[in-house]
């Protein structure tokens, strides 16, 4: 029990934070910073965060990270983790059913083509790889029409405030800025 509670006090930690990163991201005072640290650490810190909310909900929840995954990567531990974090969170928190699965794998250069990627230019080296990692989830899913909204403050596509409370969201807002400022400073 008190496993729960200090894990739970984490999550409202992060989303105080949240809402400070966004005033930093607002102001222009937002810094990005890379490091080196243990990506299966970041992936397992998620599972172990979110697998007591999943469990209460009686949801099946499994974390796949396959053997070529780099251990120790570059880059922003705290984005990484924050964006994961609130993409599971979301559908844990919506999911009212099922499985929900996590996965991770260096991407395929090629899946960049897709229609979905248009704006995005892969810079390949022997130096870097592509993070992809998906969220499946056995539900009926988030409305095509509603996805813009994701990424939005404060908002929430209809069908998921009509599964849902009337709460905002400000996570997925942060990820996709904070994202945006990661490709404009290279890091």
């Amino acid at each position: 029990m008190v496993e729960v509670i200090l894990k739970n006090s984490n999550l409202l930690a992060t989303l105080i934070n949240d809402v400070l990163d966004l005033s930093r991201l607002e102001d222009g005072s937002f810094q990005l910073e890379a490091t080196t640290f243990n990506l299966y650490f970041v992936f397992k810190e998620v599972y172990n965060l979110i697998k007591h909310v999943a469990f209460v909900k009686k949801l099946s929840l499994t974390l796949h990270l396959p053997s070529n995954l780099p251990i120790y990567v570059i880059g922003n531990e705290k984005c990484l983790m924050q964006t994961i974090l609130n993409v599971v969170g979301n559908v844990v928190k919506f999911s009212k059913e099922g499985s929900i699965s996590i996965f991770a794998f260096v991407a395929n250069p090629e899946s960049f083509t897709n229609a979905r990627f248009a704006n995005f230019h892969p810079k390949l080296s022997d130096k870097n790889f592509y993070l992809q990692v998906q969220v499946k989830d056995s539900g009926s899913g988030i409305n095509p029409q509603n996805i813009p909204t994701l990424f939005c403050n404060f908002t929430q596509g209809q069908s998921l405030v009509a599964r849902s409370s009337n709460k905002s969201e400000l996570g997925l807002a942060i990820c996709k800025r904070e994202r945006k400022m990661k490709e404009e400073k290279k890091i």
